[in-house]
């Protein structure tokens, strides 16, 4: 999956014209479960992925989705939203998540309003995220 990243987010990064407000440490790092990841820098750019559930066939391929995001946090609920390519049609798509410093962990909640858990993987992102989004950001700044 790892090798995958770069190849699944640099069609759709498009960078936002307003910065938001930095995420707390508590929040930026690497968040996941069986089947989603999802990478949060403290700036608010990020990246999720997602596979379908492990194949039992011969070949056990996995269908993976993934897409840049810009994070925002009110309180406990953190929203994403996904980077568009430019000229796509504008929707609302969001995906709202609660904090529970507890676990600690995410509920979130996607557009198909399916809750799913993402615990706590590290406070870093791995060294192929962090490239990615730097690579998408020059890219969208024209360095």
């Amino acid at each position: 999956m790892k090798r995958l990243i770069p190849l699944l987010f640099a069609f759709a990064w498009h960078v936002s014209a307003h910065a938001a407000d930095p995420l707390p440490a508590h929040v930026a790092g690497s968040w996941g479960s069986a089947q989603t990841l999802m990478y949060l820098q403290a700036d608010g750019d990020g990246l999720m992925a997602g596979a379908a559930p492990p194949a039992t066939g011969a070949d056990n391929a996995r269908p993976i989705i993934g897409f840049p995001v810009r994070a925002a946090l009110d309180g406990d609920t953190l929203r994403l939203r996904p980077y568009l390519p430019k000229g796509a049609p504008a929707t609302d798509v969001a995906m709202t998540c609660r904090y529970d410093a507890s676990a600690p962990s995410f509920t979130c909640t996607g557009p198909d309003k399916t809750p799913f858990v993402l615990h706590r993987l590290g406070a870093t992102l791995p060294p192929e995220a962090t490239s990615t989004i730097a690579g998408l950001k020059a890219r969208q700044n024209g360095s």
